[in-house]
């Protein structure tokens, strides 16, 4: 835990039920009571209980084959239901769809969660070949476009929560490591970056931004070449210029 999340107020029952929700949401593959047990370090019986809370108040359920368990998709429903993201789902789905249509590429709204950002919606050119980029994928903020652009928008006090987190796993991250990409966001308003986890791809991201300056994630277009889109490099990053710039006047939440 980081100084800055650390609280004087302390509910252990609480954490912990968090701390399962958080292991559960991680694993590769459903968790029985004793594999939940061993990672929380605590006893199976203490953690039998508040497994059968959270499967009570919908969070948690058994695999469809019946062993282990595995989270429902109700903390993402709750998520989706805060306003911040409303705003972005509403403003953003009929942009991206005429975008994808037009210029016949896929983009990808991303959040930042933590040290971390988390693809949310995608949107594919239709009867058209193109990169997928699976909803719910993570990457550290870091290493990606779309986490960098989120990293050069930030306000202070945020970009110091997530720099704190990223520094606990990477020790060897230094802010200077961003000033490039700002100079770029700063030049262009598009970051073009050589994908780290596919040879080949160049991601195109523009961070999202609200007129009262608050981030609301990124729009990021995975780009081969353009023999799987109609639309050029040139051509892609005019339109993504012009939904930002949508964006930052549409959106009013502070």
């Amino acid at each position: 835990m980081t100084k800055s999340t650390q609280s004087s107020y302390s509910a252990p029952a609480l954490t912990r039920g968090l701390k399962i929700l958080e292991i559960v949401s991680k694993a590769p593959e459903p968790l029985s009571t004793q594999d939940i047990a061993a990672e929380l370090g605590r006893n199976r019986n203490e953690v039998f209980r508040m497994i059968a809370v959270l499967e009570a108040e919908g969070f948690l359920e058994k695999a469809g084959a019946g062993y282990g368990y595995v989270t429902t998709s109700k903390l993402l429903e709750m998520g989706l239901n805060a306003p911040i993201i409303k705003d972005i789902f509403e403003a953003i789905s009929p942009m991206a769809d005429r975008f994808s249509a037009r210029t016949g590429a896929p983009c990808q709204l991303v959040l930042p969660s933590g040290d971390e950002m988390v693809v949310m919606k995608r949107w594919e050119p239709p009867l058209r070949m193109s990169i997928s980029v699976p909803i719910g994928s993570r990457r550290p903020l870091e290493d990606s476009a779309s986490g960098i652009v989120m990293l050069c928008a930030m306000n202070s006090f945020h970009y110091s929560e997530a720099e704190a987190r990223i520094r606990e796993r990477n020790p060897e991250f230094c802010s200077d490591d961003l000033e490039e990409y700002r100079g770029s966001l700063a030049k262009n308003g598009v970051l073009r970056f050589n994908s780290r986890f596919m040879g080949g791809v160049v991601d195109l991201s523009v961070p999202l931004v609200s007129l009262g300056g608050q981030l609301h994630g990124a729009l990021t277009v995975p780009y081969a070449n353009n023999a799987t889109c109609e639309a050029d490099v040139e051509e892609i990053e005019a339109e993504l210029l012009k939904i930002r710039n949508t964006i930052a006047t549409s959106i009013l939440r502070a």
